[in-house]
């Protein structure tokens, strides 16, 4: 398949994000992929717990809440520093302890828009960004998707951003790259440059190509409340839906989250693509 035929595809798609081929993959069954009654995505006395004596508050599913060993920061500033927190936290490591682990307040927007490569379910479980350091990070709250976590760091015009990805939970520690490594497509682009315009070669991290493409906010009239996600984990079904509780208490239960605004200059995709 060239890569043109594959852009148009992709193109067609209205692809926001810039998930990896392989990313389309069903939804994990309960107590995988999040966390589960038997520790997955953090087990206790790890991840910065210290020990029974205080050890984070344990969630509905056993386990007890993540949060980043003692001397690393909660608010990685770049791809790399989220990479390095995430080989630290307990193993297997989840979207949600991920998410779990970042520091308060949280900045936060959520869409429940589908012209994503990592879209949306449903408003009920929408593609959640979050503003952390130089990052706008984006997860999904349940679905196929959820077991994705999407980078772009943010370049001096605020405008473009060096693209990534993980799909986890990662059962042990990674290499810095691995998430500019995921999205090469060919040896020649990412993926992200089948959406993103204005993509090129930023640098070389020994063998591994790091590209940036123009960075893209959502459609503002997708943005769903984050009052009605507060409301969504309140009502939170633990024992039938245990992923999608998982990860709103992973969002909601360690304190303030805060809406955040893109910058009104960043294209949205359909403008873009006019």
């Amino acid at each position: 398949m060239t890569r043109t035929f594959v852009a148009i595809i992709a193109t067609l798609a209205c692809c926001l994000g810039c998930a990896s081929p392989d990313a389309a993959v069903s939804p994990p069954p309960p107590g995988t992929g999040g966390a589960s009654p038997t520790g997955s995505g953090g087990s206790a006395g790890g991840g910065g717990a210290g020990g029974a004596a205080d050890a984070p508050p344990v969630n509905p599913l056993g386990r007890p809440r993540c949060t980043p060993p003692d001397g690393m920061s909660g608010t990685p500033q770049t791809i790399e520093d989220a990479v390095a927190l995430l080989n630290a936290l307990p193993k297997p490591t989840s979207v949600a302890c991920f998410v779990e682990s970042l520091d308060r307040p949280l900045a936060a927007y959520a869409t429940n828009s589908t012209l994503s490569a990592q879209p949306a379910l449903s408003t009920d479980s929408p593609r959640v960004f979050l503003k952390v350091g130089r990052m706008w990070l984006s997860v999904v709250i349940d679905g196929p998707s959820s077991d994705l976590i999407e980078f772009g760091e943010l370049l001096d015009d605020g405008l473009h951003s060096l693209k990534g990805e993980l799909k986890l939970p990662l059962a042990d520690a990674v290499a810095p790259t691995l998430p500019f490594d995921r999205v090469v497509y060919n040896g020649t682009g990412s993926v992200c440059g089948f959406c993103h315009r204005d993509e090129r070669l930023d640098h070389l991290e020994g063998a591994s190509q790091i590209f940036s493409s123009a960075a893209f906010r959502p459609m503002p009239n997708s943005r769903v409340p984050l009052d009605h996600l507060r409301d969504q984990q309140q009502s939170c079904d633990w024992q039938a839906q245990p992923n999608r509780c998982d990860m709103l208490s992973a969002l909601f239960g360690g304190g303030a989250v805060d809406d955040q605004e893109f910058p009104s200059a960043m294209a949205t995709f359909l403008v873009s693509a006019l």
